[in-house]
């Protein structure tokens, strides 16, 4: 009895992974990004794209692991700030900011209408900054969560529509520059102070990826 149940037991687990697939891909797309809480700011545009590994599970679900590259940060409008202790005014030019990052994230897919490629996403990412040109320091490492919508074509070609929110505050010391904030202390070093609200991450990304089969 034991060996008949053993018996059954591994064909129900070979029935099962024989509809397991694993298919390598990749995608490309755009960023409209921005950094919450920056005074004059509007979103920019930049590039991100991934490499990836499919692993499409029977009926409904499919876990994707991705590396990917993504270029974002703020864009800036020309704007002005007056001295309060003398009314000097000083003019800042609306250069955009850029952060570059590596990282990785887990997209997990739900395809809730069977052979349909109308699908959901959610999931977690951790990106490390290898390159920006702020005035000041910005935190290495940001953990973000995304979610979104996306259509596959049985060619294996698909279209997906993410946001990606950070929640890491990305100052290491910009803080202490009014470029990024109006309400900094003219004065001496010491009179800088930290804006307690938090600057984070804010992404809407529009891909094109293609799933390759063997």
């Amino acid at each position: 009895m034991k060996k008949l149940s053993l018996i059954i037991c591994l064909i129900f687990t070979s029935a099962v992974f024989a509809q397991v697939q694993v298919r390598p891909g990749f995608k490309a797309g755009l960023n409209a990004a921005t950094v919450t809480n920056i005074d004059n700011s509007t979103r920019k545009v930049g590039f991100q794209g991934a490499m990836f590994l499919n692993i499409h599970f029977p009926k409904i679900y499919e876990l994707q692991i991705e590396a990917s590259y993504s270029n974002q940060g703020f864009g800036r409008d020309n704007f002005t700030i007056s001295n309060p202790y003398d009314g000097e005014i000083y003019r800042y030019s609306g250069n955009d900011v850029s952060i570059h990052y590596i990282g990785a994230a887990i997209s997990n897919k739900f395809f809730f209408i069977p052979d349909v490629g109308l699908h959901f996403l959610v999931g977690p990412s951790l990106e490390i900054n290898v390159s920006d040109n702020t005035y000041g320091d910005i935190i290495p490492i940001d953990i973000a969560f995304f979610a979104g919508i996306g259509y596959e074509f049985p060619m294996g070609l698909g279209l997906e529509a993410r946001y990606k929110q950070g929640f890491v505050d990305v100052r290491d010391d910009f803080y202490n520059n009014n470029y990024y904030d109006n309400d900094y202390t003219f004065g001496n070093e010491n009179d800088y102070y930290y804006n307690g609200n938090n600057k984070l991450n804010s992404v809407f990304q529009l891909s094109v990826y293609y799933k390759f089969k063997f």
